[in-house]
């Protein structure tokens, strides 16, 4: 009879065979669905509630104009209004806010295309190394909303937003009243040197 140590030790290598072999068949599958390429990493999802982290570095040229700080505050809007509208319908609470927000989102998609343009450009600039920089900062801001505890009460509170939408105007009105500000602190404003000038205003 072998001795306890040898038995340990030969059932710890058949399960790291079995394991092993696991692996390379979920693998498998995988490179299969994507046509045998393996795909890019992609960054670590913000967590889901809390104080959002600092997930990308502030280089000290990092700028951006006006209307770039406009844009941005445009596109988080829209990404903040979404997410709730989609939280409300699925948890049953509204199914028609989201309705009606992909029906403006619809109406004014070139406006809100000309925003998401304006703002890649500029996260391009500020972090050209990091192509999801401006994603991680999407995921920053709707970790701090607070989705995952959403309560009734605020899905009356974004159906009565999305119910004032009923011009382009109303919706940069909203975004300049709840968003803007907040992206004014985070993100510097460049000073007249424009895109690029690598001057930020102090």
């Amino acid at each position: 009879m072998r001795p306890a140590w040898r038995r340990i030790a030969i059932l710890v290598v058949a399960i790291l065979v079995v394991v092993g072999a696991c692996l390379t068949g979920w693998s498998g599958i995988a490179l299969a669905q994507t046509g045998g390429q393996r795909l890019p990493a992609r960054p670590e999802p913000a967590p889901p509630t809390g104080v959002p982290q600092v997930t990308i570095p502030k280089p000290d040229n990092a700028c951006m104009t006006p209307p770039e700080l406009q844009a941005e505050a445009i596109v988080r809007a829209g990404i903040v209004l979404r997410a709730y509208a989609r939280e409300c319908a699925r948890r049953g609470f509204d199914g028609s806010i989201l309705q009606k927000w992909m029906a403006f989102d619809a109406a004014n998609a070139q406006s809100l295309r000309e925003a998401v343009q304006m703002r890649d450009k500029a996260y391009a600039r500020n972090y050209p190394d990091n192509p999801y920089a401006g994603q991680q900062v999407v995921d920053d801001a709707l970790a701090s909303r607070g989705l995952v505890t959403l309560a009734p009460s605020e899905c009356v509170a974004t159906a009565a937003v999305v119910d004032g939408l009923k011009s382009w105007d109303d919706f940069l009105a909203h975004a300049r009243r709840t968003e803007l500000g907040m992206v004014k602190t985070a993100i510097r404003t460049c000073r007249s040197g424009g895109p690029g000038s690598g001057r930020p205003r102090p």
